[in-house]
């Protein structure tokens, strides 16, 4: 009976712990900084008439300024928008809207939050194959909606 070697094994097992153990802690050094795991260069994206939806509870906010939105490749988007310091929890919304009803209607969502100073939230989406007038909402928790407006062409 012929003996195998385990080590071509052990190795290639090891080096792929390597690599997920090295990507875990970028992640997590992404999330715990705030910053993105990859930072792909932005296009500006043709904005509506309207480039932004009055917000609906105007009670002082830590909101510094509004959202901006840019394109990406293969149909992606990042949107940010500064929020202001504290112990802050925010909801993020991209909601398209529907000729035949006339409205607007949830597409995807995502929640996130922090503790301490201002600081700039992103978020990343991707809609591929569904053309149309989108909106990305950020909602601080107990304090004001923001939107922007944007149209999807691929």
């Amino acid at each position: 009976m012929k003996s195998r070697s385990l080590a071509p094994v052990v190795a290639s097992g090891g080096g792929t712990a390597l690599r997920l153990l090295v990507a875990t802690l970028a992640v997590a050094a992404a999330y715990l900084t705030g910053t993105a795991v990859t930072d792909e260069p932005a296009r500006s994206v043709t904005l509506s008439s309207a480039q932004s939806i009055p917000a609906e509870n105007t009670l002082a906010a830590p909101l510094a300024s509004g959202l901006t939105v840019g394109e990406l490749p293969d149909c992606s988007y990042r949107v940010r928008g500064a929020v202001g310091s504290g112990a802050v929890s925010y909801e993020w919304t991209l909601q398209r809207y529907s000729p035949a009803a006339k409205a607007w209607q949830d597409y995807l969502s995502s929640t996130g939050g922090f503790d301490g100073a201002a600081r700039t939230v992103d978020w990343r989406v991707r809609v591929p194959g569904n053309p149309g007038l989108y909106r990305a909402v950020l909602d601080v928790a107990d304090h004001r909606t923001i939107s922007e407006k944007f149209q999807v062409n691929c």
